[in-house]
């Protein structure tokens, strides 16, 4: 059955690439609303064609062309914890990152409580596989009764190299197993970043950095940088209004690339 919450939830932050501070209100929504955001007086639902991913993470496009950044993390740990309906109000440019993973929004989901709604679940049912490659990236989706993601991470980096992970969201623990990895970073990106006026607020609070010598913190998981890509593909994919049913292979696709494999989806239908 769809999900929403019991109650509205309240916290506020500072922006990753913005640096800027805004405060967020999460509400209870009737069924079939979606995930519905808000900001400045805008509002869009949070599927294709209103969501773009870019090289550092996606936003949100309201029909003034203004956006709301940095929405992934929210919105993996709802999706994440089942939640199909739910009002998120942003009063500035890009969500709060708190400490670069979802722990912080799925603590505050679960201590409002969630709330079992009287109308079964949507889904996106794949009827047959779909796949898109491009510049050494590749997407896979094959039909399944489930959503379940093998992401294969693969770094020409001595510390990170190639790493996979697989997690199957009906049976597998998003709390304890996705929520907590990190966003990251490698040292000699910071001065490009720097340069185009991003990680205006990435701190070693928020952000693994990953240097020569190695990294900034201790992981939380050997594998989190891996685990950190699932979080994103699960926001990602929800650009498609709802949770697909489906087993996706995912090898080094980022924001970007997820964006125009939902697209590649819903262009088709």
């Amino acid at each position: 059955m769809q999900k929403t919450l019991k109650r509205q939830i309240v916290f506020n932050g500072y922006g990753i690439h913005t640096g800027k501070f805004a405060e967020v209100t999460i509400s209870p929504l009737r069924t079939d609303s979606g995930l519905i955001f808000r900001s400045l007086n805008l509002t869009a639902k949070y599927c294709y064609p209103h969501i773009r991913g870019n090289e550092r993470g996606t936003e949100i496009v309201f029909t003034d062309d203004s956006t709301l950044q940095t929405v992934e993390h929210l919105v993996a740990s709802l999706v994440g914890l089942g939640v199909d309906n739910a009002l998120i109000e942003v009063d500035g440019p890009e969500a709060p990152i708190k400490d670069g993973s979802a722990k912080f929004f799925v603590e505050q989901l679960l201590a409002a409580g969630l709330e079992e709604q009287a109308q079964p679940k949507n889904f996106y049912e794949f009827k047959e596989p779909r796949f898109l490659a491009e510049n050494g990236k590749f997407i896979l989706a094959v039909p399944a009764e489930n959503f379940k993601v093998n992401f294969l991470l693969d770094y020409a980096h001595p510390l990170v190299q190639t790493d996979i992970f697989s997690f199957d969201l009906s049976k597998d623990n998003f709390v304890q197993e996705i929520a907590p990895a990190r966003t990251y970073g490698f040292a000699e990106e910071i001065e490009y970043l720097l340069k185009n006026n991003l990680a205006q607020g990435a701190t070693l609070q928020n952000a693994i950095v990953v240097g020569a010598d190695g990294f900034s913190t201790t992981l939380r998981f050997p594998d989190e940088l891996v685990r950190h890509k699932i979080l994103d593909f699960l926001g990602d994919i929800y650009a498609l209004g709802v949770l697909p049913k489906a087993e996706f292979f995912v090898y080094k696709s980022g924001h970007v690339f997820n964006q125009k494999f939902v697209q590649m989806i819903l262009d088709a239908c």
